[in-house]
């Protein structure tokens, strides 16, 4: 009871709500990965089966069990969209300490970048990329690390500059300590908590992204995932029958819950660490 009352002092009702759902899809995720090798790619009903004893979700048009493309799904986008958060947050931190504390030049040629990328089209690159380059679950990650830093890097990069401007800082730089020792030793608390929020939106988008590549028939055919799970059911026109209630409608749902459970706690740690949103969201 002390743990829950601390964690909704600490994120609120809404961030609690997330964490809850989100704990119930990495709990599914964990499932799947225990379940035996092959599962959701063996025949294991007749084709286009509804649900019943054995097939909680009914079969897909080559009798493959719904509901474990469902779990094995789970694991595979979640894995995806955390990974590539991971790589994201590195690239961004490092790229945004950089311009904050590199040499003007540095920091004009950084921004000029980032502007640029900031300019194309985030998913019509993933699309592109993902085309020329395979639907490998690794492409797939590198592919979008390299095409989300920019937004987080922007941020990371005002909160350097912020860090950078506190007169302990500016004492420590005059008297020869090294800036990259500096930012690690001294501005990680006023930049590391950023790093939270900008994890939890870059997930987000990720397995946004990648559902959305993989129900244009651009995801990897060889591993169950929600969004190819949604591609078989458009190509074999399922919303014209009763069978997407089975067969669309849970990882359509499993998007949509993973989703907001990311978007709920994102805000939640953004409205604790500026006051002022709150304030504004409240009003």
């Amino acid at each position: 009871m002390t743990a829950l009352r601390r964690a909704h002092g600490l994120l609120g009702t809404p961030g609690l709500i997330g964490a809850a759902i989100l704990t119930a899809v990495v709990g599914v995720a964990v499932y799947g990965f225990l379940l035996p090798e092959g599962a959701g790619h063996a025949r294991v009903g007749t084709p286009y089966a509804p649900p019943g004893p054995g097939l909680p979700l009914g079969a897909d048009d080559l009798g493959r069990d719904l509901f474990e493309q469902l779990v094995v799904g789970a694991g595979t986008s979640l894995s995806l969209g955390f990974l590539v958060a991971v790589a994201t947050t590195v690239i961004a931190a490092v790229v945004g300490g950089a311009a904050g504390i590199g040499p003007r030049w540095m920091s004009a040629t950084i921004m000029r970048g980032i502007d640029i990328m900031l300019i194309l089209p985030e998913l019509i690159l993933f699309i592109l990329a993902a085309a020329f380059l395979g639907q490998a679950f690794g492409i797939r990650v590198a592919i979008l690390a390299l095409i989300l830093w920019p937004v987080p890097a922007r941020v990371l990069r005002a909160a350097v500059l912020t860090a950078w401007s506190r007169g302990h800082l500016e004492v420590a730089r005059a008297m020869g300590a090294p800036r990259w020792w500096l930012l690690v030793r001294h501005g990680s608390y006023l930049i590391g908590p950023l790093l939270i929020p900008v994890f939890v939106r870059t997930a987000m988008r990720a397995i946004l992204y990648d559902a959305t590549l993989s129900f244009l028939g651009l995801g990897d055919p060889t591993t169950p995932s929600w969004g190819t799970t949604l591609y078989w059911v458009q190509s074999n026109g399922v919303f014209l029958s009763e069978a997407w209630l089975w067969w669309a409608l849970p990882p359509g749902a499993a998007i949509t819950l993973t989703v907001l459970g990311l978007a709920l706690i994102g805000i939640a740690v953004e409205e604790r660490l500026n006051p002022a949103l709150k304030e504004a969201n409240s009003s």
